[in-house]
C-alpha cells in the first residue's frame, strides 16, 4: 500500500489517470496465468488480484500531503540515486531542478552551472557517484547555499572533511545513508542514517523529510558510519560476490545446480544474482573508498581459514562451536 501510494503520488504530479483499466485487466489475467501454471485456481488468483488493485487504488485516490509544496530544491546527480531522488521531492511537492556536467534526466529543469540555484534553494542534495561526491560537494559548498544540504553517499570518509568545513563556515550541512536502493519505491519501514556534522537545522530538515514518508530515521556518528557500514555492507556483497565467483567457476552450468537446489542454495543464489545487476562502478566504490575495507577483507580472510580448519577436522567440536556462537549472536534477529 506505500508502494501504491507513491505511484499515486507519480500519477497525480505527471497528470496521469488513477485507474487505467488495460492494466489492470493484464494485470488479473496475469496472475490467473500464474496460478494455473502452479496448480492453483485461477478464480482464487484473480479475487485476489482484484481486490489488491482495488485497495491500490483507494489509496490513489487520496488526496497526498504536500510537505515540500512552494520549495525549491536541487539535486546534484543525474543517475539512478540522483533520478530516485529528484522523484521523491517532486512527489511531494518541490520544484526541483537538476545539476550534473555528466547528464541530464528528462523531464526537469537541467542547470548549466550551481551559481545561483544551490545559493537560493530550500533543499541541495548531492546524489551523484561516490567517486565524484567531494568535488561536487565542494561545488555546492562554495555556492554558499542559505539552505539545509546532505549528500546520499554509502561511503563518508573522502567527504567528511567537506562537509565539517562547511558548517565551520556557517553552512546548514550534514550527511545522509538511506539503507536502500534506486529500485525502492518509498521509504517507508527502511532505515534512513542520518550523520550529524554539526548542524541542528540541517540534521532536522533531512530527519523531517525522510520520517514523513514514514522512513526509520537512525542516528550513526559521523565518525563510526565507515566502520559500521564496511560490516553492512561490505562484508554481505563480498560474501555474496564470493558465493557467485566460486559457482560459476564450478563444472556444473547453472540449470544443472538450479534443478536439485535447497532453500540455502536458493537463497544465496538469488542474492548473488540481485547483487551482480547492480551498478558495478557503486559497487567497486564501496569496498575502494572504505578505509575500514582493508581490515574488513583481513577478517574475512581470517573467518574463511578458521572455517576451513573446523570443517577438515575429523572432531566436530571446533564446527559446533561456531554454530552456536552464531546462533547465540543472532538469536532473536529479524529483518
Amino acid at each position: 500500500m506505500e508502494t501504491a501510494r507513491e505511484i499515486g503520488r507519480t500519477k497525480r504530479k505527471d497528470g496521469l489517470d488513477i485507474r487505467d483499466s488495460s492494466r489492470e485487466e493484464l494485470v488479473i489475467n496475469g496472475a490467473a496465468a500464474k496460478a494455473a501454471e502452479s496448480g492453483v485456481d485461477a478464480e482464487i488468483a484473480k479475487t485476489l488480484a482484484e481486490a489488491l488493485i482495488e485497495a491500490a487504488i483507494r489509496v490513489q485516490s487520496e488526496e497526498p500531503t504536500m510537505p515540500l509544496k512552494g520549495r525549491n530544491a536541487v539535486v546534484v546527480g543525474a543517475g539512478k540515486m540522483g533520478a530516485w531522488m529528484v522523484r521523491f521531492l517532486s512527489n511531494r511537492g518541490a520544484s526541483v531542478s537538476v545539476f550534473d556536467p555528466r547528464g541530464e534526466l528528462e523531464g526537469y529543469l537541467s542547470l548549466k552551472e550551481l551559481g545561483s540555484e544551490a545559493q537560493t534553494a530550500d533543499l541541495v542534495v548531492v546524489a551523484g557517484p561516490l567517486g565524484t561526491a567531494a568535488s561536487d560537494l565542494q561545488s555546492v559548498i562554495e555556492s554558499s547555499p542559505s539552505g539545509a544540504v546532505f549528500d546520499l553517499c554509502s561511503v563518508k570518509s573522502h567527504i567528511t572533511e567537506t562537509l565539517l568545513d562547511g558548517v565551520k563556515h556557517g553552512i546548514k550541512v550534514t550527511s545522509v545513508h538511506p539503507m536502500f536502493g534506486p529500485n525502492v519505491a518509498t521509504p517507508a519501514g527502511r532505515n534512513v542514517l542520518v550523520c550529524s556534522c554539526g548542524s541542528q537545522e540541517a540534521d532536522d530538515a533531512a530527519k523531517g523529510l525522510f520520517a514523513d514518508a514514514r522512513a526509520i530515521i537512525i542516528d550513526v556518528p559521523l565518525e563510526r558510519h565507515d566502520e559500521l557500514i564496511a560490516y553492512v555492507l561490505g562484508v554481505p556483497h563480498l560474501c555474496a560476490l564470493l558465493f557467485g565467483l566460486m559457482i560459476t567457476g564450478s563444472p556444473h552450468s547453472a540449470d544443472t545446480l538450479r534443478a536439485i537446489q535447497g532453500p540455502s542454495f536458493s537463497r544465496l543464489a538469488e542474492l548473488a544474482s540481485s547483487i551482480s545487476h547492480e551498478s558495478k562502478r557503486v559497487y567497486h566504490d564501496i569496498q575502494r573508498l572504505n578505509p575500514r575495507s582493508a581490515s574488513v577483507l583481513k577478517e574475512l580472510e581470517e573467518a574463511v581459514e578458521t572455517m576451513k580448519d573446523a570443517s577438515k577436522d575429523s572432531d566436530p567440536k571446533a564446527f559446533a562451536k561456531i554454530m552456536e556462537q552464531e546462533k547465540a549472536y543472532f538469536e532473536g534477529w529479524s529483518r
